[in-house]
């Protein structure tokens, strides 16, 4: 998934040099948050080319997703606020189903969250899902996280990342 790995390391600096999780605390709320994102996307289509970003992945629903890596069969959602009144996972998970359902060969689902993102889906409900959808679907759910700049220390960055399993 190397990929994969470089969009986590993307969204980290980005998260970094628009100083998120500060913003945030500062009263800063999902405007913000989209700019951020929005940046990273950039980012990455500069990287990795335009057919990674913003993918219609079923062409009945019309729900695109954040990343799409044809070739590590991967979809990456971010989010920068764990706390929202939608829960990503569910959302992305359903997703991810539809994208399966319309023939694309999707095995990871990876969801990049701010600190704490782990934990947070460490509930009986969240863990249920990420068990269903690999049991069931073959899907593997994985949460990474991004650290507040100047928080990382341990072990290293690819162990860090805050994989659920």
């Amino acid at each position: 998934m190397k990929k994969a790995e470089r969009i986590l390391q993307f969204a980290q600096e980005n998260a970094d040099s628009y100083n998120i999780f500060d913003a945030r605390r500062a009263g800063s709320g999902d405007r913000y948050a989209k700019e951020v994102v929005d940046h990273l996307k950039f980012l990455v289509i500069e990287e990795l080319g335009p057919g990674v970003v913003n993918q219609f992945l079923s062409k009945e629903s019309r729900q695109s997703v954040d990343f799409w890596l044809e070739d590590e069969h991967t979809i990456i959602a971010v989010e920068f606020n764990v706390f929202t009144s939608s829960p990503l996972l569910e959302k992305e998970a359903f997703k991810a189903l539809l994208a399966k359902d319309a023939g694309k060969d999707v095995r990871h689902l990876i969801l990049i969250g701010d600190e704490d993102s782990v934990r947070q889906h460490h509930v009986p409900t969240a863990r249920s899902i990420m068990a269903w959808m690999e049991r069931q679907h073959q899907i593997r759910v994985q949460i990474w996280e991004l650290k507040e700049k100047g928080r990382l220390t341990g072990p290293a960055p690819a162990q860090q990342r805050g994989d659920a399993w």
